[in-house]
């Protein structure tokens, strides 16, 4: 089965940063379906857990488990994550965009990609506000996320990885 975020102990993504700093994405550690996960940049773990064919993640908010993403999506899918962040609630608004394309990253050109977009809004006043901030993740079928990009300019493309 074919799942677009490959989860086991020793699983390695390298990314490079619009600034060409580098980071490692690792899977440090399992227990059944859940995974612990190491950021090099971020110094504390993060954990990740798929439950059928739905991967939930606390990326966003340590212990608040949202999807982060599903291995069988379809152009138009939606899910929110909700979080809070400087004290404020947020929703990433995320849509399957786009399916089996093709998509080029420093270098590499990789098959059957999937793009999803997130459009962040905040709660303020009560009001869910836009922020007119749009976050395109691309991920390839069996190797991963392969590149982030955002309506601000930033990127964060994989340079390598290893799978077990």
């Amino acid at each position: 089965m074919t799942t677009y975020y490959p989860l086991a102990v020793g699983n390695t993504w390298t990314y490079k940063n619009k600034d060409g700093s580098t980071f490692t994405n690792s899977v440090i550690s399992s227990e059944g379906n859940a995974f612990t996960m190491n950021n090099s940049l971020l110094g504390k773990p993060q954990y990740v857990r798929k439950e059928g064919d739905t991967f939930l993640a606390d990326n966003f908010e340590a212990g608040n488990f949202q999807i982060l993403l599903k291995d069988n999506p379809k152009a138009g899918d939606t899910w929110e994550i909700k979080y809070k962040a400087n004290n404020f609630d947020n929703i990433l608004y995320m849509t399957v965009k786009e399916t089996g394309m093709q998509k080029e990253v420093e270098g590499k050109v990789y098959q059957g990609v999937l793009l999803i977009e997130g459009d962040l809004k905040i709660n303020m006043n009560g009001n869910m506000t836009s922020l007119n901030y749009l976050v395109q993740y691309y991920y390839a079928p069996d190797i991963g996320l392969i590149l982030t990009t955002s309506s601000y300019g930033d990127s964060m493309g994989l340079v390598s990885y290893q799978l077990k």
